[in-house]
Protein backbone atom coordinates (compact mmCIF):
# COMPACT_ATOMS: atom_id res chain seq x y z
CA UNK A 1 0.00 0.00 0.00
CA UNK A 2 2.54 2.29 0.99
CA UNK A 3 4.58 1.28 -2.50
CA UNK A 4 1.11 2.38 -4.51
CA UNK A 5 1.47 5.80 -2.53
CA UNK A 6 4.76 6.24 -3.53
CA UNK A 7 4.32 6.30 -6.84
CA UNK A 8 0.92 7.64 -7.04
CA UNK A 9 2.44 10.76 -5.39
CA UNK A 10 5.40 10.95 -7.32
CA UNK A 11 3.17 10.60 -10.97
CA UNK A 12 1.67 13.89 -9.68
CA UNK A 13 4.83 15.61 -8.44
CA UNK A 14 5.61 14.59 -12.53
CA UNK A 15 2.15 16.06 -14.12
CA UNK A 16 2.84 19.22 -11.59
CA UNK A 17 6.37 20.00 -12.82
CA UNK A 18 5.04 19.25 -16.67
CA UNK A 19 2.19 22.20 -15.67
CA UNK A 20 4.33 24.55 -14.32
CA UNK A 21 7.13 24.71 -16.16
CA UNK A 22 5.39 26.64 -18.82
CA UNK A 23 5.09 29.16 -15.90
CA UNK A 24 8.81 29.72 -14.59
CA UNK A 25 9.61 30.27 -18.48
CA UNK A 26 7.90 33.09 -18.99
CA UNK A 27 9.81 34.78 -15.95
CA UNK A 28 13.00 34.74 -18.30
CA UNK A 29 11.51 38.01 -20.23
CA UNK A 30 13.59 41.11 -18.81
CA UNK A 31 11.91 44.42 -17.92
CA UNK A 32 11.38 46.92 -20.43
CA UNK A 33 12.21 49.88 -19.47
CA UNK A 34 10.67 52.90 -22.17
CA UNK A 35 13.29 54.45 -24.46
CA UNK A 36 15.41 57.99 -24.18
CA UNK A 37 13.98 61.00 -24.85
CA UNK A 38 16.50 61.11 -27.68
CA UNK A 39 17.80 58.14 -29.42
CA UNK A 40 21.77 57.13 -29.74
CA UNK A 41 23.09 58.20 -32.98
CA UNK A 42 24.68 55.53 -35.51
CA UNK A 43 27.61 56.11 -37.36
CA UNK A 44 28.64 53.87 -40.37
CA UNK A 45 30.44 53.71 -43.40
CA UNK A 46 29.88 52.50 -46.61
CA UNK A 47 31.53 49.56 -47.96
CA UNK A 48 34.92 49.73 -48.92
CA UNK A 49 35.30 53.71 -48.76
CA UNK A 50 35.73 56.15 -46.25
CA UNK A 51 32.29 57.74 -46.49
CA UNK A 52 30.41 57.63 -43.52
CA UNK A 53 26.34 58.89 -42.67
CA UNK A 54 25.41 58.95 -38.88
CA UNK A 55 21.72 57.88 -38.12
CA UNK A 56 20.43 60.53 -35.64
CA UNK A 57 16.95 60.37 -34.19
CA UNK A 58 15.30 61.74 -36.60
CA UNK A 59 16.47 59.11 -39.37
CA UNK A 60 15.22 56.54 -36.64
CA UNK A 61 12.05 58.38 -36.07
CA UNK A 62 11.41 57.87 -39.90
CA UNK A 63 12.30 54.47 -39.83
CA UNK A 64 10.09 53.51 -37.08
CA UNK A 65 7.11 55.93 -38.25
CA UNK A 66 7.66 55.11 -42.33
CA UNK A 67 8.58 51.50 -42.17
CA UNK A 68 7.44 49.84 -38.85
CA UNK A 69 4.70 51.45 -38.35
CA UNK A 70 3.97 51.29 -42.04
CA UNK A 71 0.84 48.01 -42.63
CA UNK A 72 2.21 47.40 -45.74
CA UNK A 73 5.73 46.69 -44.37
CA UNK A 74 4.50 45.22 -40.99
CA UNK A 75 1.42 43.76 -39.97
CA UNK A 76 1.71 44.06 -36.57
CA UNK A 77 0.74 47.35 -34.64
CA UNK A 78 3.84 48.38 -33.20
CA UNK A 79 3.14 52.15 -33.49
CA UNK A 80 1.41 51.67 -29.73
CA UNK A 81 4.25 49.75 -28.13
CA UNK A 82 6.07 52.22 -26.06
CA UNK A 83 9.34 50.15 -26.89
CA UNK A 84 9.52 49.55 -30.30
CA UNK A 85 12.87 51.39 -30.27
CA UNK A 86 14.09 48.20 -29.02
CA UNK A 87 13.15 46.61 -32.58
CA UNK A 88 16.99 47.52 -33.49
CA UNK A 89 18.32 49.01 -30.15
CA UNK A 90 19.81 46.72 -27.05
CA UNK A 91 17.86 46.95 -23.59
CA UNK A 92 19.75 49.77 -22.51
CA UNK A 93 19.32 52.01 -25.88
CA UNK A 94 22.73 53.12 -26.00
CA UNK A 95 23.63 50.28 -28.74
CA UNK A 96 22.28 48.12 -31.85
CA UNK A 97 20.79 44.72 -31.15
CA UNK A 98 21.60 41.94 -33.38
CA UNK A 99 19.00 42.91 -36.08
CA UNK A 100 19.92 46.58 -35.62
CA UNK A 101 23.33 45.23 -36.71
CA UNK A 102 21.86 43.61 -39.54
CA UNK A 103 19.92 46.34 -40.71
CA UNK A 104 23.10 49.08 -40.80
CA UNK A 105 25.18 46.16 -42.20
CA UNK A 106 22.72 46.46 -45.29
CA UNK A 107 22.06 50.26 -45.08
CA UNK A 108 26.05 50.66 -45.43
CA UNK A 109 26.16 48.85 -48.52
CA UNK A 110 22.91 51.08 -49.88
CA UNK A 111 24.13 55.06 -48.54
CA UNK A 112 22.66 58.11 -46.86
CA UNK A 113 20.29 56.67 -44.10
CA UNK A 114 16.41 58.30 -46.23
CA UNK A 115 13.33 56.31 -45.88
CA UNK A 116 13.91 55.01 -49.06
CA UNK A 117 17.34 53.91 -48.28
CA UNK A 118 16.11 52.40 -44.90
CA UNK A 119 13.11 50.67 -46.93
CA UNK A 120 15.81 48.86 -49.26
CA UNK A 121 17.77 48.03 -46.65
CA UNK A 122 14.77 46.57 -43.91
CA UNK A 123 13.72 44.42 -47.52
CA UNK A 124 17.28 43.12 -47.84
CA UNK A 125 17.02 41.95 -44.29
CA UNK A 126 13.50 40.47 -43.35
CA UNK A 127 13.52 37.01 -44.62
CA UNK A 128 16.87 36.54 -42.43
CA UNK A 129 16.83 34.12 -39.47
CA UNK A 130 15.96 36.27 -36.10
CA UNK A 131 16.16 35.53 -32.84
CA UNK A 132 12.89 34.26 -31.94
CA UNK A 133 11.70 31.11 -32.01
CA UNK A 134 8.58 30.00 -32.28
CA UNK A 135 7.43 25.60 -32.32
CA UNK A 136 10.95 25.13 -32.09
CA UNK A 137 12.32 26.60 -35.10
CA UNK A 138 13.64 30.28 -36.02
CA UNK A 139 11.31 33.08 -37.10
CA UNK A 140 12.51 35.43 -40.20
CA UNK A 141 13.02 38.78 -39.45
CA UNK A 142 9.83 39.49 -41.29
CA UNK A 143 7.75 36.76 -39.61
CA UNK A 144 8.79 37.77 -35.60
CA UNK A 145 7.75 41.54 -36.70
CA UNK A 146 4.69 40.40 -37.97
CA UNK A 147 3.72 38.26 -34.62
CA UNK A 148 4.86 41.55 -32.15
CA UNK A 149 8.56 39.88 -31.03
CA UNK A 150 11.95 41.34 -30.92
CA UNK A 151 13.72 39.81 -33.80
CA UNK A 152 17.13 40.86 -32.36
CA UNK A 153 16.29 39.08 -28.61
CA UNK A 154 16.20 35.72 -28.17
CA UNK A 155 13.93 36.09 -24.98
CA UNK A 156 10.99 37.71 -27.22
CA UNK A 157 8.32 35.81 -27.61
CA UNK A 158 5.40 36.23 -30.70
CA UNK A 159 2.22 38.20 -28.74
CA UNK A 160 0.20 36.78 -31.93
CA UNK A 161 0.50 32.75 -31.81
CA UNK A 162 -0.62 30.79 -35.15
CA UNK A 163 -3.64 28.31 -34.77
CA UNK A 164 -0.75 25.44 -34.91
CA UNK A 165 0.78 26.37 -31.57
CA UNK A 166 -2.94 27.36 -29.45
CA UNK A 167 -3.97 23.56 -30.45
CA UNK A 168 -0.40 22.28 -30.06
CA UNK A 169 -0.94 23.71 -26.33
CA UNK A 170 -4.67 22.55 -26.06
CA UNK A 171 -3.03 18.92 -26.86
CA UNK A 172 -0.80 19.36 -24.18
CA UNK A 173 -3.04 20.28 -21.95
CA UNK A 174 -5.13 17.37 -23.14
CA UNK A 175 -3.02 14.73 -22.72
CA UNK A 176 -1.68 15.85 -19.10
CA UNK A 177 -5.59 15.28 -18.04
CA UNK A 178 -5.95 12.13 -19.68
CA UNK A 179 -2.38 10.72 -18.10
CA UNK A 180 -3.66 11.56 -14.57
CA UNK A 181 -7.45 9.95 -15.43
CA UNK A 182 -5.53 7.10 -16.52
CA UNK A 183 -2.50 6.63 -13.44
CA UNK A 184 -5.60 7.46 -10.86
CA UNK A 185 -7.80 4.15 -11.97
CA UNK A 186 -4.34 2.60 -12.83
CA UNK A 187 -3.15 2.56 -8.84
CA UNK A 188 -6.66 2.75 -7.37
CA UNK A 189 -8.00 -0.67 -9.11
CA UNK A 190 -8.48 -3.58 -6.75
CA UNK A 191 -6.76 -6.59 -7.51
Amino acid sequence: MKNKTAISLAALAFIFVLAVAPISAMGSTPTLSPPPSSLPATTYYINGTETHYTISTTEWNSFFADIIDNSTYVTYNWSGNATQDLIVFDLSYTGLNPYGLDLITALSSIGFPSVQNFTIAFKMTENQQSLVTSGGSHLSNIKALDSGAYPGFSWSKPRVVSLYDDYRDAAIIVAIFAATFVLYFYFNRKR
